[in-house]
């Protein structure tokens, strides 16, 4: 009995592989592309290839090559629906609140908007007045300057240009050009920094968490009153960049090299 748990763990593990390769192929493949790496001989290929095929998880082309079948996009699709933001991130957003011990906040887009739809309090004496369905502009929050960042330069641009750019607060930027600035920046460092321009007194660092398609669904932020803010500034947003990457994996992201 044993041997045969294996042979069948094996069995299922050689199947996993070939579905893997027509997944992650730049083109469709075809049996002479599958056998490139040596890892199965032909008849074995050809038996998981058939078996595949019965179970709809691939189906073959008119010209000989392999792509993933209807029963494995409908499960796909039946995951994503099934997959609760809050409950994929609640357990990294935990952590990342004790290891900055300040007030974490996840959003996502709502129009022209974001708005919270989690928050770890922090355990300190003086918190953050914000709660879950708050919502806060894109231009003067970490969590929306985040999200703007990881969007495509040209649908963030057409993005900006529906805002109204109304200040928050004495610092909050209110010009396009200035808006622009700030996500480039965000962009090219990989999180967005808020310096008491959504609201006084609180210094906020976000960045984005992406899907499979490496666009974001929704935002992190850790939210530091400024009286208590670290000259050291990596003690939050490094924290923050490793909790929305492991979020972003769980989504379905594979981050590139650097």
């Amino acid at each position: 009995m044993a041997d045969d748990k294996i042979q069948g763990a094996q069995s299922f593990a050689r199947s996993m592989s070939v579905l893997q390769l027509i997944a992650d192929a730049a083109h469709p493949p075809g049996v002479g592309d599958l056998m490139a790496d040596g890892a199965l001989t032909r008849p074995t290929l050809y038996r998981i290839l058939g078996s595949l095929k019965a179970e709809g998880l691939i189906r073959q082309t008119a010209g000989k090559q392999f792509v993933l079948g209807p029963r494995l996009i409908g499960l796909a699709h039946r995951a994503l629906a099934q997959s609760d933001i809050r409950t994929i991130a609640n357990e990294e957003l935990s952590a990342l609140r004790d290891a900055t011990g300040e007030t974490v906040h996840l959003a996502v887009r709502n129009i022209h908007e974001m708005v919270y739809i989690d928050k770890i309090e922090s355990q300190k004496i003086v918190r953050m007045a914000s709660g879950i369905g708050t919502r806060v502009p894109f231009h003067s929050s970490s969590v929306g300057r985040a999200y703007l960042a990881a969007l495509g330069e040209t649908e963030a641009q057409e993005l900006i240009e529906r805002l109204q750019l109304n200040p928050m607060t004495k610092h909050t930027p209110t010009q396009q050009r200035r808006l622009q600035r700030l996500i480039e920046e965000a962009r090219s460092r990989g999180y967005s920094h808020d310096e008491e321009e959504n609201e006084t007194g609180i210094v906020c660092f976000g960045a984005p968490i992406l899907d499979a398609e490496a666009q974001p669904v929704a935002s992190v932020s850790v939210s530091v009153p400024s009286f208590r803010l670290d000259a050291n500034h990596e003690r939050y947003w490094g924290p923050l960049m490793q909790c929305c990457g492991n979020i972003s994996t769980a989504c379905g992201h594979l981050s590139q090299p650097s």
